[in-house]
């Protein structure tokens, strides 16, 4: 008896174990964290086409996210409706990361982890009610479609809609992951990924990780670090402009745009057709400051054709827009501090004639009166390479030799005073000290 009980036994075993191997689901695991940006929509996009070409039969997509542009969740929801996929959220998925979570034809969350706080904002304020109700109505839309209640789904982007028990009028509703199962807006709850990966039978056949390229994209396409690199790339371009020859402002300025339209590039925002617009805005710039004198007609195609690049290197106007007047204040204020406060003014300052020939100085101008200075003598106060300054009788005058060099210090006469040009000679075989008496 015991023995057939034992064989029977080790039969249901078997056969426990054949089903389980037969019925295992072959998924691809996608691991999603960090913000919701352009450069990560289309990685996720890439990600699940590398799980489709493995013939997966779905994506065990985990969520950690505070959220990020409302335009890429979007295109993320897509992607992820596109293909069975069995969420996580292990950590949050607040704001943007709200509708992906919901987006899963199943949803489960660990424990500890929150959804919701999903109100669309602009530049930290709520948006416009047409922008809300949009973005409310894809929540419940998503939700209503994988068999979740589409109110609650709207109050966490709606702060006017109320539930009783849930949310008052005013707030937006975050849910925790036990308040999430109590109102049926999560599948269950599990300590871990990998509790969920036993209870689930999976059978991860691959997955897909960020390369290096992957991190420095999200990086450099993030909202904060591409409105920065702007703003010193129109910086470092304007103070080019408005200082003659080409050196450091300049340089730094075309190595952030370029940072600035590369991470556009790499992730797939825009394309080579804005790169073009702005090398061609560069190139008429850069005419204006070596080749045509002033600021004409190439240094506003110029600017145009780079301010043409940036709206043709971001999603929609509303962002390019927004980006370029947070860039250009920010600019103003770089330049500002550059020219006001720091080292560098007198840097930038070398590049420019600013010395004052003031008459509290000792200078005076060369006047017809001056023809009384005929033959008069004087000491070179400066080196003369040919024009310099002399003083006869305690005087400075601006002076002018026929081409020769006189150092500083030499006895000089003045041999012809011409309109405004006080002409002088050096005489020879007598020097004296710069601050000496006149004799």
């Amino acid at each position: 008896m015991k023995r057939t009980l034992k064989t029977l036994m080790m039969t249901i075993l078997i056969l426990s174990t054949f089903l389980t191997t037969v019925m295992a689901m072959d998924v691809w695991e996608i691991r999603f964290s960090g913000e919701v940006s352009p450069s990560q929509a289309q990685w996720l996009e890439d990600a699940y086409t590398e799980a489709e070409n493995n013939q997966a039969d779905a994506v065990y997509l985990i969520i950690d996210t505070l959220g990020g542009r409302v335009d890429s969740a979007l295109e993320m929801s897509r992607t992820i409706s596109s293909m069975d996929t069995v969420v996580l959220v292990d950590g949050g998925a607040i704001s943007a990361g709200a509708l992906m979570a919901l987006s899963g034809s199943e949803m489960y969350m660990t424990n500890g982890s929150t959804i919701g706080g999903a109100e669309p904002q602009v530049s930290g304020e709520r948006a416009d009610e047409k922008t809300v109700s949009v973005w409310s109505a894809e929540l419940a839309s998503q939700a209503e479609k994988n068999g979740r209640d589409p109110l609650i789904a709207r109050a966490m982007a709606d702060d006017s809609i109320v539930i009783e028990g849930l949310v008052e009028e005013g707030k937006l509703l975050t849910l925790t992951a036990e308040e999430a199962l109590k109102n049926g807006m999560t599948d269950g709850l599990y300590r871990s990924d990998l509790d969920l990966q036993l209870d689930k039978g999976f059978n991860i056949i691959g997955s897909s990780g960020k390369t290096t390229l992957n991190f420095v994209t999200d990086f450099l396409t993030s909202a904060a670090i591409s409105t920065i690199l702007l703003m010193i790339g129109i910086a470092g371009i304007l103070i080019e402009l408005f200082t003659p020859g080409f050196g450091i402002p300049g340089g730094i300025g075309i190595g952030a745009l370029a940072l600035y339209f590369g991470g556009g590039m790499l992730a797939g925002i825009s394309g080579w057709e804005a790169a073009l617009l702005f090398i061609i805005g560069l190139a008429l710039l850069l005419v204006e400051v070596f080749i045509i004198p002033g600021f004409g007609i190439a240094g506003v195609l110029g600017l145009a054709a780079l301010f043409g690049s940036i709206f043709l290197s971001t999603p929609d106007p509303a962002t390019a827009i927004r980006s370029l007047v947070i860039a250009i204040i920010g600019a103003a204020i770089l330049i500002f501090i550059v020219f006001r406060f720091t080292p560098g003014r007198r840097v930038f300052s070398r590049l420019i004639l600013n010395m004052e020939e003031t008459p509290e100085k000792g200078y005076v101008a060369a006047k017809p009166g001056l023809k009384d200075l005929m033959g008069r003598t004087g000491i070179a106060k400066t080196t003369l390479r040919p024009a310099g300054t002399a003083e006869f009788n305690e005087v400075l005058v601006d002076v002018v030799t026929s081409g020769e060099f006189i150092r500083e210090g030499s006895r000089l006469v003045v041999t012809n005073v011409e309109g405004m040009r006080v002409i002088v000679k050096e005489v020879k075989g007598v020097e004296v000290s710069a601050d000496s008496e006149h004799i």
